[in-house]
């Protein structure tokens, strides 16, 4: 059995699940929508279903070990009222059952889900992680339960940090929902101090994104994946500048990278293209980082040559100049326009496999293989 990621197709928005061979199941954001076909004869992909063929069960209970929001704006948290549970996991009944909601083992979120004035799911995970909060600040043994778990990752809004609750920049992270895992640790870049600061100042939880690197280990080969919200290239700036200061650049490697706000402008420059086409030094700096063979995923509407932001398409071309047109994907695309399908990767001793969808249709580019490099390539199957 392999590791596997699969970026579900949900227009502009992420919704990621990575499962480990032992069963252990993570999720990045959601974005749940109703299935159904669209005028233009588009079928909005059933990700409610497939998650429920994926996660494990406890007494019948399906539930998620991980579920990390990285910030609170409703294309990465649509469906989560609907689709998750909330509450004492002990008070888990029938209806619920019936409902198929998704316990969470263990709920990561940013300091800035605690403000108010959010979309509806997002006033939902904030009253979860209130709900958390509260079970570990009195002392109650329940609070490390599965479905009663918690961090906040980064500082509070007073540049502090609660002991057993929050998860800093620079942290790696080997245990989750109770365990210490084999198979993945995840190294916490952001939000850093400045970036919070800069998001309550300019009201703009973008910058305030969760970043991380996940380190999926298959025997003695690593593969990094790289998941970072809607993260802008100041933030990668300041990411780059620690860890290169800390002589951590391994923390930057990447074989695939989720790209930040589903393939606009902003990891580019923060001003629109057409006025400023020239691109940050960051941001190619950061790209530099990849390892050979490396994919891009963009989680987005169909990219094409038009104004639309996101997706940006001269950030697609930017972004191939990376990795080649060839290993960029947009879920859009993927198994065919009409009906996509999720982007999938497997890792094992022997690499990365990109899984080609079941049904491709239309124009849709299979990868080739590339050269092993240090223990790190990309098969297509």
């Amino acid at each position: 059995m392999s590791h596997k990621i699969k970026f579900y197709p949900v227009g502009n928005g992420d919704n990621v699940l990575l499962k480990l061979t032992d069963g252990f199941t993570a999720m990045f954001d959601c974005q749940i929508r109703k299935p159904e076909k669209k005028d233009d004869g588009t079928e909005v992909y059933d990700v409610k279903k497939d998650l429920m063929e994926e996660l494990q069960t406890v007494n019948g209970k399906p539930f998620v070990d991980l579920f990390v929001n990285s910030h609170p704006h409703e294309d990465h948290c649509l469906g989560y009222d609907a689709n998750f549970y909330h509450g004492d996991p002990d008070d888990y009944g029938d209806t619920n059952k019936e409902n198929e909601e998704i316990i969470i083992g263990e709920l990561w979120v940013t300091q800035k889900v605690f403000q108010l004035n959010l979309c509806d799911d997002a006033n939902a995970i904030r009253n979860e992680a209130n709900r958390r909060l509260r079970l570990f600040r009195s002392g109650d043994a329940k609070a490390d339960k599965l479905g009663n778990r918690i961090h906040i990752i980064g500082y509070n809004d007073e540049d502090k940090i609660e002991e057993g609750i929050h998860y800093i920049p620079g942290s790696t992270i080997y245990k989750i929902n109770g365990k210490y895992l084999s198979g993945l640790n995840i190294f916490i870049h952001a939000p850093l101090k400045s970036d919070i600061q800069t998001s309550w100042a300019d009201k703009d939880e973008n910058i305030a994104s969760i970043v991380m690197q996940l380190n999926i280990n298959s025997e003695q080969r690593v593969s990094r994946v790289f998941i970072c919200g809607d993260a802008d290239h100041y933030v990668f700036e300041h990411i780059m500048d620690i860890s290169e200061a800390k002589s951590n650049e391994d923390a930057l490697k990447w074989d695939i990278l989720l790209a930040p706000h589903h393939c606009s402008w902003s990891f580019f420059n923060d001003t629109p293209q057409k006025d400023h086409p020239d691109v940050v030094d960051s941001a190619s700096k950061f790209l530099g980082y990849a390892n050979e063979g490396a994919h891009i995923v963009s989680s987005s509407n169909k990219i094409e040559d038009n104004d639309n932001n996101p997706p940006h398409f001269q950030a697609r071309k930017q972004y191939i100049k990376t990795v080649t047109a060839e290993r960029f994907k947009n879920t859009a695309i993927n198994g065919g326009e009409k009906k996509p399908q999720p982007i999938v990767y497997e890792f094992d001793s022997d690499g990365i496999t990109f899984k080609r969808a079941l049904s491709y249709t239309g124009t849709t580019t299979i990868l080739g293989s590339s050269t092993p490099r240090a223990g790190l390539w990309m098969k297509s199957k």
